[in-house]
């Protein structure tokens, strides 16, 4: 297509899923022949992006940007930084690219980038939002004040406005009095053959029982202690399974605490921080994701597009996944008793699941493609 495409980076987090969905768009872009830029600050946790966004063909420009997560009054400084403002702006002039890009975590995120490329007048200006943050904020502190000065601010810098997942859509248009129609544009993710090496585990796990299984951060917002507490409802209900959570975070004691306690001996395992995570998808039977709030997981498009049976609760993302996978369940609510009867179903119905997957497999990766996303966020930024 010959054009030139800057992205900018939220630069919010050295292992964050927003980061990894700039490498896939950048992917896709270079696939539809766009010469794509990426603006990212020169914070040393943002390393590992560039070399893996460069190696994916992209030009990229470092300078000295502060994300939100640096800034005690959040989006309040970011709104009034001026010269961080006129940064951006001066990168997007230098650049000349027929479209911008920003990249927004959630409502708060990102205003001063947004700002700082309308500023500069050089192209069609777009944001993708992934999680808005908005259906509880008045319960947060000074949710009811930030609400107010977000409306304002939404209303004097309107631009394409893409959201990630039919929930999350809604829950911004819900908040906000946006000044034009927002855009909707799921994900797409490459689905690389998994490496045929074995994963290591316990070595104890020799008969065959069913693995259900979760890869990712362990944080507050992936709700792990319910996927835990789900699991361990289905034990006692006679279903026998093991648990195997791929990754690691700050929850990890804490969990580990409870399945000492509660859990079978030899019935669990915690692989801490993977290099590779999705060379354990190849052990799994059920993914199982119960998150408090999402935009629409990579992990869960990555594990349901390898052909793997999942149960979920209902965050945003969750419908517009299973309505292209009958291997997918949503839990009627988030408690561990509606999770674990959805576990005991799928296990149940293994065979069939994954019957289905095996016939379905190819038209939901053909849909979560890195092409199709990279091909609807040019038109949402009105470049086709």
């Amino acid at each position: 297509m010959n054009k030139r495409i800057l992205l900018i980076s939220s630069n919010s987090s050295g292992r964050g899923g927003g980061e990894r969905y700039l490498v896939y768009l950048t992917q896709g872009l270079c696939l539809l022949g766009c010469e794509v830029c990426v603006l990212l600050s020169n914070v040393s946790y943002m390393n590992n992006w560039a070399k893996l966004l460069s190696e994916e063909g992209a030009h990229i420009q470092r300078v000295n940007l502060r994300g939100l997560r640096s800034r005690p009054l959040r989006f309040v400084q970011s709104i009034l930084d001026k010269n961080q403002q006129f940064a951006v702006a001066k990168v997007c002039k230098q650049i000349e690219p027929d479209a911008i890009l920003i990249n927004q975590q959630y409502d708060e995120d990102g205003l001063d980038y947004v700002a700082g490329a309308l500023m500069s007048q050089v192209a069609p200006v777009g944001g993708t939002m992934h999680m808005p943050m908005t259906a509880n904020k008045h319960q947060r502190p000074l949710g009811n004040l930030r609400s107010k000065l977000l409306h304002r601010w939404y209303e004097k810098h309107p631009y394409s406005l893409i959201l990630v997942s039919k929930g999350s859509q809604k829950e911004f248009e819900n908040h906000y009095n946006y000044p034009r129609p927002t855009k909707l544009v799921n994900y797409g993710c490459p689905f690389p053959d998994i490496l045929a090496s074995h994963p290591p585990l316990p070595e104890t796990w020799v008969d065959p029982l069913p693995i259900i299984g979760f890869s990712g951060q362990l944080v507050f917002q992936k709700n792990l202690q319910l996927l835990v507490d789900a699991w361990l409802w289905s034990i006692q209900q006679g279903i026998q399974s093991r648990l195997l959570l791929i990754g690691d975070g700050p929850e990890r004691n804490k969990l580990t605490k409870r399945l000492h306690e509660q859990a079978p001996e030899n019935r669990w395992h915690i692989t801490g921080w993977q290099e590779h995570p999705e060379t354990y998808l190849s052990v799994l039977d059920i993914y199982a994701m119960t998150s408090h709030f999402e935009g629409l997981p990579l992990a869960l498009i990555e594990a349901v597009g390898r052909g793997i049976p999942a149960v979920v609760t209902n965050f945003n993302g969750a419908s517009d996944v299973a309505e292209r996978a009958s291997w997918v369940s949503i839990a009627t609510n988030a408690s561990p008793e509606s999770v674990g009867q959805a576990l005991i179903q799928s296990i149940n119905q293994l065979p069939w699941l994954k019957q289905q997957a095996r016939h379905g497999q190819q038209e939901f990766q053909k849909y979560f493609s890195i092409e199709r996303m990279a091909q609807e966020t040019l038109v949402a930024l009105s470049l086709t």
